[in-house]
């Protein structure tokens, strides 16, 4: 059965390496990126940079830009003008799939998981485009499963899971390319109940102590605050302000227009 050959794998593959955060890495950096769509500014000047095992966050409101400068950064559009890099490599004309090669995937909001195919199978059927020999695959999704706490969900599917499980399996599936370097998360705390958030929230910062670039976007500032190390809040296409969280709760624009006149630290 898939649970006895997941239980067969040797245990010294069991551990995935740490690789401690190096603030001197610069993994990606924007600067000046522009982009119209439709004839109307999206992203006006944006410049920013995320260095290796950090979280990056990214907030504003609706229509603010995010999503766009999350296209921008995948390859789904590319930029009017300024320069995107990955690992000091200029990108900006790069493909979507050709930057995934490179080592950037991308979660999508309400996007992620076959729902009638196990935890295993969904796993499987990443690991499958990279890894010839199913013995590689079947210990590669092992360790992946072991490292995280989430072997029960080996033989559950998808639409059998909760929100959060099904969001950390979606996850599991974009650390699954190879050369993964930069995880882009779009909304990772969407519609789960408070419990779910806090493993949610749990389970980024592991994927932070193996030494991958979080970038993540969400409206709601104080849900992901805590685990930050950096972050952008855009306003109209302009990042207003950007800093360590405890710099944006005192920023003075930031609490006007975006954390509430009625904030206080």
């Amino acid at each position: 059965s898939i649970k006895q050959k997941l239980e067969i794998v040797p245990s010294n593959i069991v551990k995935i390496p740490k690789k401690f955060k190096d603030e001197s890495k610069e993994v990606l950096s924007l600067s000046k990126i522009s982009k119209s769509l439709g004839g109307k500014p999206i992203l006006k000047n944006i410049s920013f940079s995320v260095k290796q095992g950090q979280i990056f966050g990214m907030f504003g409101p609706n229509g603010a830009g995010k999503s766009t400068l999350l296209n921008a950064i995948v390859g789904k559009i590319f930029p009017d003008e300024g320069l995107i890099k990955l690992n000091g490599e200029k990108i900006n004309n790069i493909p979507i799939h050709e930057r995934a090669n490179k080592g950037i995937s991308l979660l999508e909001q309400n996007k992620g998981l076959f729902g009638n195919m196990t935890g295993y199978e969904n796993l499987y059927a990443i690991l499958e485009l990279h890894i010839e020999d199913k013995n590689k695959i079947d210990a590669k999704i092992y360790q992946l499963l072991s490292y995280f706490g989430l072997q029960y969900l080996a033989n559950v599917k998808a639409n059998n899971m909760s929100g959060g499980e099904y969001k950390k399996l979606a996850t599991l599936q974009r650390v699954c390319n190879r050369q993964i370097k930069l995880l882009l998360l779009d909304e990772p705390l969407a519609a789960l109940d408070p419990l779910s958030i806090s493993s949610i929230k749990k389970f980024i910062c592991e994927l932070r102590e193996t030494g991958l670039s979080i970038i993540v976007t969400d409206h709601n500032f104080f849900a992901l605050q805590d685990i930050l190390d950096r972050c952008i809040i855009i306003r109209d296409g302009v990042v207003m302000v950007e800093g360590p969280p405890n710099k944006i709760m005192k920023d003075d624009k930031a609490i006007k227009y975006y954390l509430g006149s009625g904030f206080k630290i």
